[in-house]
C-alpha cells in the first residue's frame, strides 16, 4: 500500500528538481535572443552613424537647406557613391523595407546610369524657387551644369527621405 505514495513522492521531487532547470534554460534562451537582437539593432545604428551625415548632405543639397551652399555637385556625388559603398555592404544587417526605402530615396535624388563612364546625375534644376546653385555656392563650374537632370521632383524626394527616416526609426526599435 506504501508504493503508490512512493511513487507519487518520487514524482513530485523529480518535477520539483526538473522545474528550475527548465526555467534556468529557457532564460538563458531568452536572454541570448535579447543579446542577439540589441546586437544587431547596436550594429545597425554604428552603420548609420557612418551614412546617416552624408546622406542629409545629400538631402539638404536637393532641397535647398542647411548647408547646401557650402557643398557641390561634386561632393554630392562623392557622397552618393560612399552611402552606397556602406549600404551595400552592410545590406544584410538592415531589413529589406529599409534597404528598399533607401533605393527609392536614392532614385528620387539620382539618376544613374548617364552612360559609360558616367557619374549619376543629380534629380535637380541648378536654379528654382528655394536657391540658385550656380550664384550662391561657394564656387561653380560651369561643367557642373551636366551634372544635373534639370528637373524639379522635391516633393517626391522629401517624402522619400521620410519614409527612409521613419523605416531606419523602426529598424533602430526606437519606434
Amino acid at each position: 500500500m506504501d508504493l503508490p505514495w512512493e511513487s507519487l513522492e518520487i514524482a513530485k521531487l523529480g518535477v520539483s528538481l526538473v522545474t528550475p532547470v527548465l526555467v534556468l534554460i529557457l532564460g538563458i534562451i531568452i536572454n541570448n535572443s535579447i543579446k542577439t537582437s540589441e546586437r544587431a539593432t547596436a550594429l545597425r545604428s554604428e552603420i548609420y552613424k557612418t551614412v546617416g551625415g552624408d546622406l542629409n548632405d545629400i538631402y539638404s543639397y536637393l532641397a535647398f537647406v542647411g548647408c547646401w551652399k557650402e557643398m557641390t555637385p561634386l561632393e554630392i556625388i562623392a557622397k552618393k557613391r560612399a552611402v552606397d559603398k556602406a549600404m551595400y555592404t552592410y545590406k544584410p544587417f538592415f531589413s529589406n523595407e529599409l534597404f528598399h526605402t533607401y533605393e527609392t530615396f536614392m532614385e528620387e535624388a539620382f539618376a544613374p546610369y548617364g552612360g559609360s563612364g558616367k557619374d549619376a546625375r543629380i534629380r535637380s534644376d541648378i536654379s528654382t524657387a528655394d536657391g540658385d546653385r550656380q550664384s550662391h555656392s561657394k564656387e561653380w563650374e560651369v561643367e557642373w551644369g551636366d551634372r544635373f537632370t534639370k528637373e524639379r521632383n522635391k516633393l517626391a524626394q522629401d517624402q522619400a527621405y521620410n519614409r527612409f527616416l521613419e523605416q531606419l526609426a523602426r529598424d533602430l526599435a526606437l519606434k
